[in-house]
Parts: C-alpha cells; structure tokens; sequence
C-alpha cells in the first residue's frame, strides 16, 4: 500500500512539473493504472474538501458524507461528459484513432492539481484556490493532449477548450432539472431541503442544506 501511494505521488510529481517522460510514455506505454490511482487521489481529497466545509457547518457527519457524495457525483459526471466531448472533437481535427487507454489516461492524469483540493475548505482562500487548480488541470490537459495527438499548441487549446465549453453549456441548461435532482436526492438522504444551481454544480460545489446556520465557513462558499 504504501509503494503504491509512493508511485502514485510520484508520478502527480511529474505530472505537475511536466516531466518529459510523462508525455513520452503516452505513446508507446501509457500509464493507465498509475492515471486511476491519480484520479482516486484527487477524488478523495475533494471529498475530504466538501465534508470538511459542511462539517464547518455543523451539517451532521451522515448528512456531510452524504452531501460530499453526491458533490463528486455531479463532478465526475460533468467531467465525463466533458472528456467525451474533447475526444471527439480532438478525433474530427486530427482524424487519428488515438487508442482510448492512451485517451482515458490522458484525461485522468488532467486531475493531478486535484490532489490539493483538501486545501480548497479553508475559509477566505478556498474559493480562489479551487479556481487555480482547476485553471491547473486544464494547462496539463491541454499540454498532454498536444503530445498526445501531436497537435501544435493553438490546435490543442481549440481541443481542450472545446469539452470545457460544453460543460459550461451544459451546466447551464440542464441547471433546472439538474438542481431539482440533486436536491430531492439530498432531501431524501438527509430530511433537509437544499438549493443547487447550475454554478454550484458546474464548480463540484459540496451541497449546504437551506436551513443550515449561518457561518462565516458559509458564507465564503
């Protein structure tokens, strides 16, 4: 367990200093199981984020895990829908089968930055820092696609862009049924009322019931 936290670690270190191998091994041997353990990281310090803001507060443990739950649903949902659309456009411009382990790893190892966002609870400077690290994961997104599929640097921006876009699209449209959705999920899990929006949802925003005290942790989110 612990060699394989070491590996993991270490490659998000290369990851983040934008090791040459890194892109190298794309490639020839993408490094898919270390991509997944990079993406449980980063899911398990996001949650760790959400709990701890709604722990802040003083949401009931259940009611926090629960809450932090749904949270990474709506993330992981939206940045599916957002890889999708980036494969497919990055396929039309190139008119190159990447082979999807290459793809799938490409996008995985894009949550690198994502292993901060434990930090992203602290009041006052949570907010900013989650918008660095998501700026963070689209720069290594964008690069990794470049390498990928041999792109130059305006095409490969189109590309990553183009997912991101429609995401954005997405969250905003859907923001209706959406929000109706993840608070009747909430309200049957927790007994509480919740208000999402599509800006909420869109930024993995962890979910604070209506009725909740008013705190200072609160308000900065």
């Amino acid at each position: 367990m612990l060699e394989a936290l070491v590996a993991t670690l270490t490659l998000v270190g290369e990851v983040l200093t934008r090791d040459a191998n890194v892109a190298r091994s794309l490639a020839s041997d993408p490094p898919l199981v270390g991509a997944f353990a990079v993406a449980l990281l980063a899911g398990v310090s996001t949650g760790v984020a959400h709990t701890s803001v709604l722990f802040l507060n003083r949401i009931g443990r259940v009611r926090a895990l629960v809450a932090g739950a749904l949270g990474l649903v709506w993330l992981t949902t939206l940045r599916v829908v957002e890889a999708v659309v980036t494969w497919g456009v990055a396929t039309l411009v190139t008119l190159r089968d990447v082979p999807v382990e290459t793809v799938v790893t490409v996008f995985l190892l894009a949550l690198a930055p994502q292993v901060f966002a434990a930090l992203t609870f602290l009041p006052h400077v949570g907010l900013l820092l989650g918008r660095v690290l998501q700026a963070w994961g689209f720069l290594i997104l964008f690069l990794l696609l470049a390498a990928a599929y041999g792109l130059p640097a305006w095409q490969a921006l189109l590309v990553a862009a183009s997912g991101w876009v429609v995401a954005q699209l997405l969250s905003r449209l859907l923001s209706a049924p959406l929000g109706w959705l993840g608070s009747r999920v909430w309200t049957m899990a927790s007994g509480q009322p919740v208000l999402v929006t599509s800006r909420d949802i869109l930024a993995g925003t962890p979910f604070i019931p209506i009725s909740a005290p008013t705190a200072p942790h609160e308000l900065e989110r």
